[in-house]
């Protein structure tokens, strides 16, 4: 269950809905629902999520410090 945050889902919604280019940046201390508020509102909509984490060079070049994922409707196959 997703419970508040009507202001920031529709802020989202407007930049989504935009005749340009939008690109959002969420950042602040952990466990506030940043990530929990961007699954919500991708979660019925073509998007890209790309996540990045503070991380050592280390964990950098193996590929620990980012995740992109991919999210479409239920029932639409991709294009590519």
């Amino acid at each position: 269950m997703f419970i508040g945050r009507s202001r920031e889902l529709a802020k989202l919604e407007s930049l989504y809905n935009s005749d340009h280019f939008e690109f959002a940046v969420f950042h602040g201390r952990r466990r506030i629902g940043k990530t929990t508020l961007i699954n919500e509102f991708i979660k019925d909509k073509h998007a890209v999520y790309y996540m990045a984490v503070e991380g050592t060079d280390e964990k950098r070049k193996s590929g620990g410090s980012a995740r992109i994922t991919v999210s479409r409707p239920r029932g639409i196959s991709p294009s590519i």
